[in-house]
């Protein structure tokens, strides 16, 4: 890797080939469709917590950090883990917390502001905060010693202070954030700030997480949905041989073109994966209101059979065929439901949402019929719709 300063260049040292175009194209297409749909709260929170969860064990996975998503719910509820994990249960719960105080900033606030040595200062103490030894340096404060990592020796300490402090003035002015960025230049000013931050090292510990702390601080800034905050750290930490490659391929050539192609496909990906999982959402949603209605209307039956029937219509899946000893078992409530009622009843109660088309049944088993929610989409003159 390169120890010379020539790809601290604060030039821009990219350049955008039709397929990165293509990508910051799709990537706003996709963030537009997400800000479009119309989320429930308790669902919205539900993926919200998710989200940041996933990016505080993935920005610090990619250090070292075990922490397994059990861990971090047990964590979340008040919980302690042994001592010798300690030190990870710091280092993801300052994540955490940073992701919070930055989301109450942003987008409950609204109080933006711009990127400076203090920032960038504010962020490294949130990441090393109360983490004692184990964090090799001062929260919050710029090294004042040299420093290799792997084979990169970054910048000496005594350049670091001003180094930082070019790096700000440069972002203010390349990505024109005084004149109201577009999607496009707030998304990379994201990422580059995020690669700068990795050469120039300004902190003894703690400079990867702060640098995705800032691409998270960035990306919220641009106006990213906080349910979709996650996914660069995320991408980074899945493709984690390819991230340090990324890095290293920039540090050698100071060429950040292939470094910001690599993060925008993982970009489009995880706002592609997020669009998904709402739609998932909203799918069952939609699905559970129709059931509902339409047990209501069956006429002749108590309403024990009603709860029966409406439970057994929301939790057989869709994705695949159950047989009814498999479908008696599926949930707590079903199996508390049936427990002491003849296999007939189940059977029975199946017949009836068969007949009123919520089930499907195929050689003695069945499934969610789903296919029905397709008469509530907009009805088309054409099939495919193809895109040229």
């Amino acid at each position: 890797m390169k120890n010379t300063l020539e790809h601290i260049s604060f030039r821009k040292t990219w350049t955008l080939a039709e397929k990165t175009i293509n990508l910051l194209g799709q990537c706003y297409a996709y963030v537009n469709a997400i800000h479009n749909i119309p989320i429930r709260p308790d669902y919205h929170r539900e993926l919200l917590t998710v989200s940041l969860h996933k990016g505080a064990l993935a920005t610090t996975a990619i250090e070292g950090n075990t922490l397994t998503p059990e861990e971090l719910t047990l964590i979340q509820n008040g919980k302690d883990l042994a001592p010798s994990k300690k030190y990870q249960q710091q280092e993801v719960k300052n994540v955490l917390d940073a992701f919070n105080t930055i989301l109450n900033e942003l987008v409950r606030k609204k109080i933006p502001t711009v990127v400076s040595p203090d920032l960038i200062k504010r962020f490294n103490e949130m990441v090393g905060k109360d983490i004692g030894e184990a964090f090799g340096g001062n929260p919050g404060h710029f090294r004042r010693k040299n420093v290799t990592v792997g084979a990169y020796r970054p910048p000496s300490f005594e350049l670091v202070d001003g180094l930082v402090l070019e790096l700000c003035n440069w972002l203010f002015k390349e990505f024109h954030y005084e004149q109201g960025q577009h999607f496009d230049e707030a998304v990379l000013e994201a990422i580059v700030s995020h690669v700068y931050i990795a050469w120039i090292h300004p902190f003894l510990d703690g400079n990867g997480r702060t640098a995705r702390l800032l691409e998270f601080y960035l990306v919220l800034r641009a106006g990213i949905p906080s349910i979709a905050s996650h996914i660069l750290s995320n991408h980074y930490n899945d493709t984690r041989t390819m991230y340090y490659q990324q890095l290293q391929r920039a540090s050698e050539t100071g060429d950040l073109s292939a470094f910001i192609q690599y993060a925008l496909e993982g970009f489009r990906d995880g706002l592609e994966q997020t669009i998904m999982v709402i739609h998932r959402g909203q799918t069952e949603l939609t699905w559970n209101n129709y059931v509902h209605d339409m047990i209501e209307n069956i006429q002749g039956k108590n309403r024990n059979t009603l709860r029966r029937l409406r439970e057994l219509a929301y939790r057989i899946p869709a994705d695949r065929f159950c047989s009814p000893d498999e479908i008696k078992i599926l949930t707590v409530e079903i199996a508390d439901k049936y427990m002491n009622l003849n296999p007939i009843t189940l059977r029975r109660d199946l017949d009836i949402l068969t007949e009123q088309e919520l089930l499907k049944a195929e050689k003695g088993k069945y499934s969610a019929n789903h296919e029905l929610l397709r008469s509530f989409l907009p009805e088309s003159s054409v099939s495919i719709i193809r895109h040229h």
